[in-house]
């Protein structure tokens, strides 16, 4: 039944959820050219989300602007799919693809309609659980000895002491440990947690236009991080200020990616601004404002881009 269902279904029945759970959410129309489909913000959380419909179509090329957005708004990436191979993704299991959290559209509605976290997660061998190692150090000092838990869980004793040290357990050793102890020990799995972001590869370096405007930002205080599958080329900040950035070097596709840019920086609360060659009569393309190289060549404070961007957008 799956196969009949299409990305773009899935997509919207995700956001349709997010919206539900009090989520402001970008338009997925709007984004375009993007290894992400969605981005949604409630209060200080930020989801940067992915939707696929094999898990096994993930790859860490594939997601890269998607790891370089979230790092850079502090949010989280997290990718939702329907299966894996040929079978099923299981309901209330976080698994994970090149490092980036990913459950099943129903674990996405518990989460945050039901308020049930995933209890279980997968791993190499099977699935596993979080055990609550106190309760464990406690169990051994009411005199309960390693060898009892071990001979119990059918583990070894080292396995036990490294369960006190914080080590996953297999899903059916917890529940032999569990009914030994007589306390519940398995504790839910956080599919939010912030992961440790991999080194991706930036786009290719500038040239032209491009490398004269990032030169410029550079110069009067700015970062710039070049992007791969982003509706935008580089994203500008600096400790307060974070920029989706466009050049506009005669692409055939700028309206939709500054329409994009623009849905973006409304969901995240953020700036977005495309650079152009000469400005004409427009101060802005689809809601994102321009600035013209020469314009940004004899600006010195950088808080003078920001007054531009606000005057014009």
């Amino acid at each position: 039944m799956t196969s009949m269902i299409t990305r773009s279904v899935v997509i919207n029945e995700v956001r349709d959820i997010l919206i539900k759970a009090g989520f402001a959410t970008s338009d997925p129309e709007e984004i375009v050219h993007a290894s992400f489909d969605l981005v949604a913000r409630r209060d200080a959380l930020i989801l940067v989300i992915k939707i696929v419909l094999n898990a096994d179509s993930v790859s860490e090329k594939a997601v890269s602007g998607m790891m370089t957005l979230a790092k850079a708004v502090n949010g989280s990436p997290l990718i939702i799919a329907l299966r894996s191979g040929k079978a099923g993704i299981e309901d209330g299991v976080m698994y994970t693809r090149v490092n980036i959290p990913l459950i099943s559209l129903q674990t996405l509605n518990d989460l945050f309609i039901e308020g049930i976290p995933p209890m279980v997660y997968a791993g190499s061998g099977g699935f596993y659980v979080k055990v609550d190692s106190d309760i464990i150090k406690e169990a051994r000092k009411r005199g309960i000895s390693l060898g009892e838990l071990a001979e119990v869980s059918g583990v070894r004793r080292r396995t036990i002491q490294m369960y006190e040290e914080g080590m996953g357990a297999k899903l059916e050793v917890a529940l032999r440990l569990e009914e030994r102890l007589g306390v519940e020990l398995i504790l839910p799995v956080d599919p939010l947690s912030s992961p440790e972001f991999p080194v991706t590869e930036s786009g290719d370096r500038p040239k032209g236009l491009a490398r004269e405007v990032y030169g410029d930002l550079g110069r009067i205080g700015y970062s710039v991080e070049l992007a791969r599958r982003c509706p935008y080329d580089a994203l500008a900040h600096d400790k307060k200020v974070l920029m989706f950035t466009g050049i506009d070097q005669q692409k055939p596709d700028i309206k939709k990616r500054a329409k994009a840019m623009t849905n973006l920086s409304r969901v995240l609360e953020k700036h977005s601004v495309i650079f152009v060659d000469r400005m004409g009569e427009k101060v802005n393309l689809e809601g994102a404002p321009l600035i013209g190289s020469r314009e940004l060549k004899e600006i010195d404070d950088k808080k003078r881009v920001i007054e531009l961007i606000e005057e014009r957008g």
